[in-house]
């Protein structure tokens, strides 16, 4: 093998050597984007149905441009989201836990999706903490996480925000 194909060999198989690393790692594993928890007051019930009133969302999820389901709030249902600047997205409630929480789907990148989480929790107050969490899995999820994270980082916590604030005032 002469020096300059060694010299190629080399230049090309780290690079692919990493990729093919990270993308394992991403198949493996949950790569935590975001969590954010709020504490609040406000009617459990009520809480519920903001989330189960898929439309409406857009009321406290300023981001949305709309979101739609094509069947009841439950696991396996499928929707659209279209979000400010970006084009339609599909997901697919993967799990509901009725007043408790729910988990929805959305395919991302090649073999890589994200699972947003969504719970509402008794906390030692006597009132609740409702917390959202954002994970992606697959081969690209470690690559693309600091993207997911810069974008989603700050508007989680303004979407949490407005949610509680909507569900004290309606509780």
């Amino acid at each position: 093998m002469t020096r300059r194909r060694k010299v190629v060999l080399t230049l090309v198989g780290i690079p692919l050597a990493a990729v093919a690393l990270l993308a394992t790692i991403g198949s493996l594993r949950d790569s935590h984007i975001v969590t954010v928890t709020r504490s609040t007051c406000a009617d459990r019930d009520v809480m519920w149905e903001l989330w189960a009133n898929v439309p409406e969302r857009v009321e406290w999820d300023k981001g949305l441009e709309y979101i739609n389901v094509d069947g009841p709030f439950e696991a396996g249902t499928s929707g659209t989201v279209e979000v400010e600047g970006r084009g339609p997205i599909e997901y697919r409630i993967i799990e509901v836990d009725p007043k408790n929480g729910y988990t929805d789907r959305f395919e991302s990148l090649l073999w890589t999706h994200t699972d947003w989480h969504h719970r509402i929790e008794l906390n030692t107050d006597g009132c609740y903490d409702v917390t959202w969490e954002l994970e992606a899995r697959g081969p690209l999820s470690i690559i693309s996480l600091p993207v997911l994270e810069s974008i989603f980082g700050e508007e989680i916590p303004i979407a949490v925000d407005e949610f509680v604030a909507l569900a004290e005032s309606r509780s």
